[in-house]
């Protein structure tokens, strides 16, 4: 280096660190600025939010109250009167082009927003579909909700309606104090997740042009706790199966024909014991071929994650984990794959009497969560094949298949869908959220990976206690409102970030 080389050097070396750090000041200015602006919008909306709560209450409890069970075909008018009340609540909001799309089975409801040319496209997914109910075991009514202790109690009325409402009354918060959204928005909600989304795929094949997105959401999914926000990496693949074993053409007296007769519920009763081994493991030959080991990443973001055995118990009233030794609780709820008997019929069961019978017919229902590589009908065939050989001779054995697997799904971090989702959490909540995976399923989610070549990453306000799929299935008050902040948040700060890379 020169003379006149030694003295430029030091004077371009301070202009230039001086450009470099007029640069970052300038761009956190900007950040702050947007931060403060942000805010400022999201206390208006916080306004309207608590202005119009009693009023979001009544409507939430409105569409609560209707049976939209997808799983039993009686109730299908009651399925359509769940769509048909969505869509009259979007054209009441300002999306005045709300409507029912046809699938092979349950109606989807779509509508879109989009008066904001150049900006990105945000889509949000829900379920309006519940689950089946036993009315003996719910304290109240399970179509006649009530609140009680800041909490609405109801079929459905945290999976999924919870975030149905929720997203809903967001977008009407914004557009309702701005008069139009920072991003265009389409809504999408489908009637048949809880029977594994069977025409779901068709569906988003069929309408790909239509459904078009740059960013996609869920709105059926969890946070940890009502103070721990969280975004699920991992979710379970579901398959289902029901069989029926028949041993005569009617009951016989146990008196008469006792002791030579084959029994359908004791047989069926040997079968299910024959699905597992000592520890409780699958016993089905080839079960877990296709089975993953749990990676060094996963068990990582594991140890994140406070875990109590104890408060599944205090939850669901049990006494003892049970389960392969091998791999802990969190392991085997979140990456192995199960095989659960969810329902017995067999022989006379009415509350009163005594019957003395050998049963006939005996029926058993299956639901498998699957992971990784697993595939739904591969693991149907392959307990098929078990079934029929444990099948003993003097009984014989059908099958009824449901439609439609859901498949397992892995969702990336470093995707600016991911980010946004994690802004808004950490925002709203003043912590980051925790990285988690679940035991559930959620049939549409590969669906739109696969289809729309976007992840639906989860922004949803259900809690693990809230008795999904359970009586007395609750959602909790706190949480409508936590979550319409978030979902302002959340399409703020993404028009105010993807402005900046125009």
């Amino acid at each position: 280096m020169n003379y006149i080389d030694k003295l430029t050097y030091p004077i371009l070396l301070g202009l230039s660190l001086f450009t470099f750090s007029n640069s970052i000041a300038q761009k956190s200015i900007s950040k702050k600025i947007n931060q403060e602006s942000t805010k400022t919008s999201i206390v208006s909306y916080e306004k309207y939010i608590d202005d119009n709560n009693d009023r979001h209450i009544k409507e939430f409890l409105e569409l609560v109250s209707i049976p939209s069970i997808s799983s039993i075909p009686t109730n299908k008018p009651d399925v359509v009167k769940t769509a048909t009340w969505i869509v009259n609540k979007l054209n009441s909001i300002g999306i005045i082009n709300a409507k029912q799309l046809t699938t092979d089975g349950n109606p989807v409801v779509y509508a879109n927003w989009d008066k904001a040319p150049g900006k990105p496209t945000v889509l949000i997914y829900g379920h309006y579909d519940v689950q089946p109910v036993n009315e003996s075991e719910w304290d109240n009514p399970p179509f006649s909700p009530i609140i009680k202790d800041g909490k609405i109690y109801g079929r459905g009325a945290s999976d999924d309606k919870s975030g149905v409402i929720t997203a809903i009354c967001a977008i009407e918060a914004i557009l309702k104090t701005d008069g139009k959204l920072p991003v265009n928005v389409k809504f999408l909600f489908e009637g048949e997740e809880e029977i594994g989304s069977p025409n779901f795929k068709k569906f988003l094949e069929n309408n790909k042009e239509l459904l078009k997105t740059d960013f996609a959401v869920t709105a059926d999914d969890i946070q940890d706790s009502e103070t721990d926000p969280a975004i699920t990496l991992s979710l379970r693949g579901a398959a289902q199966l029901e069989f029926t074993v028949k041993t005569a053409n009617s009951d016989a007296h146990s008196g008469q024909f006792g002791g030579k007769t084959p029994n359908s519920v004791l047989i069926m009763s040997q079968i299910i014991s024959s699905l597992y081994d000592k520890v409780g493991n699958v016993a089905v030959e080839g079960f877990y071929d296709k089975v993953l080991p749990i990676t060094a990443a996963q068990k990582e973001m594991m140890k994140r994650i406070q875990y109590d055995p104890t408060t599944d118990m205090k939850i669901l009233g049990t006494t003892a984990e049970v389960g392969d030794p091998a791999f802990t609780p969190q392991e085997r709820i979140w990456y192995r794959p199960t095989l659960e008997i969810i329902g017995m019929q067999g022989g006379y069961t009415a509350a009163e009497g005594h019957s003395n019978i050998i049963p006939s017919h005996a029926m058993a229902r299956i639901t498998c969560r699957l992971v990784n590589n697993q595939n739904g009908q591969e693991i149907v065939d392959l307990i098929v094949k078990h079934i029929k050989k444990q099948c003993p001779a003097g009984a014989s054995v059908s099958f009824k298949y449901r439609p439609g697997y859901a498949s397992p799904m892995q969702y990336p971090t470093d995707t600016k869908g991911y980010q946004y989702v994690a802004d808004a959490l950490t925002a709203v909540y003043g912590k980051q959220p925790l990285q988690m995976a679940t035991g559930g399923s959620g049939g549409a989610m590969l669906s739109f990976k696969e289809t729309l070549g976007v992840y639906a990453y989860s922004l949803g306000f259900e809690l693990p206690d809230e008795k999904w799929h359970a009586s007395n299935e609750f959602f909790r008050l706190s949480s409508f409102r936590k979550g319409q902040q978030v979902y302002c948040y959340f399409l703020q700060h993404l028009a105010e970030e993807e402005s900046k890379l125009k």
